[in-house]
């Protein structure tokens, strides 16, 4: 079993993020595809190192211990163990040699000594507690790990948190007593998502005048050079699978758009592209141009 990392929703994220670019709207499709593809395998590089990152911050609390100063509130949880015993899959692209770069976890043990030194109740938190508090403050919350991870690859920085996001998840979740059957995510396992990001991209370069051509004069008091060029890259995202993927529910289109528009634009935005793909809608649906089949679709 494996808990999914890449989903269609950040699928759909990647793909605004390559328009927004211009990646897309300008290199040739087949480069835009291979560097889509790289640009997810780069995501579970990410997700390795930062196993790798634990796993090396376990061991070298392990080999500082002493009588006087024992760090078994690491040592003995579950929850380290659970990741030092999980398989990385072999082949990767961008890897981090974390002994080689200790300054990092030096810092990680100088702040969790002075965390600890503070907050005497840190050592009796329940195991998952302690797990989740070790992560999330004391590897992550620093600036200078940040600055770190982000020089490796330029497109770790929008990954940090997901990633992060889904280690957290699947602390929660994963059933230790059953850890040996948990398999950590290759990005074979996601082909499927991968294809309809490669489907969408294709579409968007193939018709990217003619989605452009849909808003003019359906954006009140704007023109097509004057909106955001974030909620210009959502809305043609949108457009692209609205009309050229008849088996995806409207509404599912529309809230997919709208959440991510939340997270990556201004807050009025969600409001605004609402309101567009909604006169878009209904005026392509009248034409014949949005047509969806399947069972419990409305063509």
């Amino acid at each position: 079993m494996f808990f999914k990392i890449i989903n269609r929703r950040y699928i759909r994220t990647r793909v605004i993020q390559f328009v927004y670019s211009n990646s897309v709207l300008e290199d040739d499709l087949d480069r835009s595809i291979l560097n889509f593809r790289n640009s997810i395998s780069s995501s579970l590089d990410l997700l390795y190192c930062s196993i790798d990152l634990i796993n090396e911050t376990k061991n070298h609390f392990l080999s500082i211990q002493t009588t006087k100063q024992s760090f078994k509130v690491i040592l003995d949880n579950p929850y380290f163990k659970f990741l030092s015993d999980l398989k990385i899959p072999e082949k990767r692209g961008v890897t981090i040699n974390w002994e080689s770069n200790s300054n990092y976890i030096d810092d990680i043990k100088k702040r969790f000594i002075q965390e600890s030194s503070i907050n005497k109740n840190i050592s009796n938190k329940e195991s998952l507690e302690f797990f989740i508090y070790f992560f999330s403050e004391i590897i992550w919350n620093s600036e200078i790990l940040y600055e770190f991870i982000q020089d490796q690859n330029i497109t770790w920085t929008d990954d940090i948190p997901i990633i992060n996001s889904y280690i957290v998840s699947l602390i929660k979740d994963i059933d230790i007593k059953k850890e040996r059957l948990f398999k950590v995510p290759d990005i074979k396992d996601f082909e499927q998502e991968i294809i309809f990001g490669e489907k969408l991209i294709q579409q968007v370069f193939n018709n990217k005048d003619k989605l452009k051509s849909f808003l003019d004069g359906r954006i009140p008091n704007w023109d097509t050079e004057r909106i955001a060029q974030i909620d210009l890259a959502i809305l043609i995202s949108a457009m692209a699978e609205l009309i050229y993927f008849p088996l995806i529910p409207v509404k599912v289109t529309i809230n997919e758009y709208i959440e991510i528009s939340k997270e990556y634009s201004s807050p009025k935005s969600s409001i605004f592209i609402n309101g567009v793909l909604d006169k878009i809608i209904k005026d392509l649906s009248q034409d014949g141009t949005i047509s969806k089949t399947g069972r419990g679709l409305i063509t």
